[in-house]
């Protein structure tokens, strides 16, 4: 497999031994200080990434993605997902029953 351009966060975490927490915390100071500090990230649409090349450069040496470690595939090698329902379609409509002072008693 080959080493790619752009590392989620979660990944760079895995190459450079550290916590997720602690990598995501090194992106937003990145971005707080428009690349002054922190681990070098790339916004995409919603998304961050981490170039290889900055990693390479916190490493001092080529990058290689740890073995076990999955890199996401390009959006058009994902499979379709399966589509399940989610908690509020699962639900039957809500029966209430109704409390003793919304009884009518019938006399």
């Amino acid at each position: 497999m080959s080493t790619p351009d752009l590392f989620t966060v979660t990944e760079a975490a895995v190459v450079l031994r550290i916590g997720r927490t602690t990598a995501y915390e090194l992106a937003r100071r990145d971005l707080a200080t428009s690349g002054g500090e922190g681990l070098a990230v790339v916004r995409i649409g919603g998304q961050l990434r981490i170039p290889r090349t900055a990693l390479e450069r916190i490493t001092g040496g080529p990058v290689a993605v740890p073995p076990g470690v999955a890199t996401v595939p390009p959006r058009s090698d994902l499979p379709e997902p399966a589509r399940t329902p989610t908690a509020s379609q699962r639900r039957s409509p809500a029966r209430r029953t109704p409390s003793v002072d919304q009884l009518q008693l019938d006399a």
